[in-house]
C-alpha cells in the first residue's frame, strides 16, 4: 500500500544514507508482522494499516530511535523548515546580489569582468552570512525551547505523511540557478551597450559596433527590466518548490505568456536595434558583401521576437508536460 511506503520513506529519509536500506528491510518486515498479528488471517483493510502505523507512532520519533542517541545541531522537529527557510533564501538572495551589483554599476561604470568577479564575491559573502545566522537562529530555538515545541507539535497521524518523492519529478538546482545567473548578465550587459556588439577587426585597428540602440536605453529599460525580473521570479518559484508539479507548470505558463508580451514591445520595435549597424559595420570591413547585410539585418531585427517567443513556447510546454505528468509511482 502507498501509506506504507510514505511511512517507511518518513522514518528513513531522515536517517544516514548508508543505514536506510537496512532499516527501511527491518521496517517493512515489523509492519507486515504487525498487519498478520491484527487481521489473524483476514483481507488487510485500509484501517488496518493506519491502526498499525499509528501503534509504531510518529515517524521523526522512530528515526530517531532508529538512529540512537540524538546528535545534531538542528533535529527532526525544525529540519525541514530550517532547509525551506535556506531554499527561499537561497532564491532571493542572487537577485538582490546581483541588483545591487548592477545598480553599483550604474554609478559608477566598470568592465564586465569586474562585474562578474565583484558579483561572485558578494553572493558568497552574503550566502555565508545568511546560512550562519540561520542556522544558529535554528540552533538556538532547538535547544532552548524544546518544551515550547514539543506543546506545539501535531497529534501525529497517517494522513500527515509525506508523499514519497519521485527523483524524476525533481528539479535541478543547477538550471535555475544558471538562468537567473544569465538574466542578470544579460541585463548589465543591456546597461553596458558596448558589450551587445560586434567587434570588427582590420588590422590593428578593432572597431565596437553595438547591435543595440545606445540612445534608447533608458527608454527600453522597464520593458527589460520586466522580463530579466518575470524570469528571476519563475526560476526562484522552482528553487523553492524543488518538484514539478501542477503549480509550478501555472506559474511557468503564466510567467512566459508575460514574457512573450513584454519580448514582443521591446524587440519588434525597430527604435530597438541600431539604425545605423549595416552602415557602421560596412565602413568597417569594406571586405564586406553589402547586399548580404542588408538582407540579413532586417530579417535579424525583424524575426528575433519569434525566435525569443517559440524558446518561451517550448519551455512552458515542458513544464506543463512535466507537471501535469502521472505523479504517483506505483509499487
Amino acid at each position: 500500500m502507498e501509506i506504507i511506503e510514505r511511512y517507511i520513506y518518513a522514518v528513513t529519509h531522515r536517517l544516514p544514507e548508508k543505514a536506510r536500506a537496512d532499516v527501511e528491510l527491518e521496517l517493512r518486515g515489523l509492519i507486515e508482522d504487525l498487519l498478520e498479528e491484527r487481521v489473524r488471517g483476514k483481507a488487510v483493510r485500509e484501517g488496518d494499516v493506519e491502526g498499525v502505523l499509528m501503534e509504531l507512532g510518529n515517524p521523526e520519533n522512530l528515526a530517531e530511535e532508529y538512529g540512537g542517541k540524538p546528535r545534531y545541531l538542528i533535529g527532526p522537529r525544525l529540519f525541514d523548515s530550517y532547509l525551506k527557510v535556506l531554499k527561499i533564501l537561497g532564491s532571493v538572495i542572487p537577485t538582490l546580489v546581483g541588483i545591487g551589483v548592477v545598480i553599483k554599476t550604474l554609478v559608477a561604470p566598470q568592465g564586465i569582468a569586474v562585474f562578474i568577479t565583484e558579483f561572485l564575491g558578494s553572493l558568497l559573502d552574503v550566502a555565508f552570512q545568511v546560512f550562519v545566522w540561520v542556522t544558529l537562529s535554528f540552533a538556538v530555538a532547538e535547544h532552548f525551547a524544546q518544551d515550547d515545541l514539543r506543546e506545539a507539535e501535531k497529534e501525529w497521524t497517517p494522513t500527515l505523511l509525506p508523499e514519497v518523492p519521485d527523483r524524476r519529478r525533481q528539479i535541478s538546482i543547477g538550471e535555475p540557478l544558471m538562468n537567473i545567473g544569465l538574466s542578470v548578465v544579460f541585463l548589465v550587459m543591456y546597461l553596458m551597450p558596448q558589450r551587445f556588439s560586434v567587434l570588427q577587426i582590420a588590422g590593428t585597428k578593432t572597431t565596437i559596433i553595438p547591435v543595440i540602440n545606445e540612445e534608447a536605453v533608458s527608454r527600453f529599460l522597464p520593458l527589460f527590466l520586466g522580463l530579466v525580473g518575470i524570469t528571476i521570479f519563475k526560476e526562484g518559484w522552482k528553487l523553492v518548490k524543488r518538484v514539478w508539479s501542477g503549480e509550478i507548470a501555472v506559474v511557468s505558463l503564466i510567467c512566459n505568456g508575460i514574457a512573450i508580451v513584454l519580448a514582443y514591445f521591446l524587440f519588434s520595435n525597430p527604435a530597438f536595434w541600431n539604425p545605423g549597424f549595416v552602415e557602421q559595420l560596412l565602413s568597417a570591413n569594406v571586405s564586406a558583401s553589402t547586399g548580404i547585410l542588408e538582407t540579413l539585418w532586417p530579417l535579424v531585427t525583424t524575426r528575433f521576437v519569434y525566435v525569443i517567443a517559440i524558446g518561451y513556447v517550448i519551455d512552458a510546454l515542458r513544464a506543463v508536460y512535466r507537471g501535469f505528468s502521472n505523479t504517483k509511482i506505483v509499487k
